[in-house]
């Protein structure tokens, strides 16, 4: 098996959802991979800004928001904002459930109101809740945005998407999710990462456990699920690991002799 570059989901993957970084074996593996050459990616639905910093370590690049927006160093990628008239559509639907909105930019994020349930979604990705200016976040709207964060359980998916035509829902957790570009995903970004670095489709790998991570998994030369991750995701993976909590990513890095 000859791997030139992995890419790694964050919260339930490199880390468990319990730790705000990661442990001293992950740090270790992640460092002895980079010794060898094999390049790391983060791939998250956290903003650019939002992407945890593990001391001791830095990644060749970033997938944020599901697939949207995709750079290493200073060369962006790829990146595809959502529809703008959709995103006045999804505004118009949540003001008529009466349910606030986060959005986020290229640099920065805002709200329309105050939700416990998104307080306790950004907490996860250590973001701050931002002050609510529902006047400065109309205006913020009109410009690029690559992503919306919403407070509900799957059967409210409809109504916020009611009359858009190019949004879908990414969802890792049971209480909120994330409203993309319907034809952006983890895997079209790293289709977008392996053209730009011109490695192979057989030479990558991906860890992954929720299910905004299974066309990843499906997607690399072989997708790897954590052991609490969801069915989908051990549906299409290749090889299903120990948990995050018990470094499952050193345990399958080693079991495949990459470590």
């Amino acid at each position: 098996m000859v791997i030139k570059i992995i890419f790694f989901d964050v919260d339930g993957t490199l880390k468990s959802f319990n730790n705000k970084g990661i442990t001293e074996a992950v740090l270790q593996a992640l460092q002895a991979l980079k010794e060898k050459g094999i390049k790391i990616f983060l791939a998250t639905g956290r903003a650019p800004y939002a992407v945890p910093k593990f001391e001791g370590i830095s990644f060749d690049g970033y997938i944020c928001f599901n697939g949207a927006y995709c750079y290493a160093g200073s060369d962006i990628i790829f990146s595809k904002p959502l529809d703008k008239k959709d995103v006045q559509q999804i505004f118009k639907n949540a003001e008529k459930l009466n349910m606030p909105l986060v959005a986020a930019g290229e640099s920065e994020m805002n709200v329309s109101g105050y939700n416990k349930i998104l307080e306790e979604y950004l907490n996860v990705a250590s973001v701050k809740y931002p002050p609510v200016d529902l006047e400065y976040f109309k205006r913020f709207i009109e410009g690029d945005i690559y992503q919306f964060m919403v407070s509900g359980g799957p059967e409210k998916d409809d109504y916020y998407l009611k009359d858009c035509k190019h949004l879908k829902i990414a969802r890792w957790w049971q209480h909120a999710f994330d409203v993309v570009a319907d034809d952006c995903s983890k895997s079209m970004a790293i289709q977008k990462v392996l053209e730009f670095y011109n490695i192979k489709r057989e030479e990558s790998m991906a860890f992954g456990d929720g299910g905004n991570d299974v066309d990843m998994i499906e997607y690399v030369g072989f997708g790897i699920a954590m052991g609490d991750a969801t069915d989908s995701v051990k549906k299409v993976a290749d090889h299903i690991t120990s948990t995050a909590e018990e470094d499952g990513v050193v345990t399958a890095l080693k079991h495949f002799g990459i470590l």
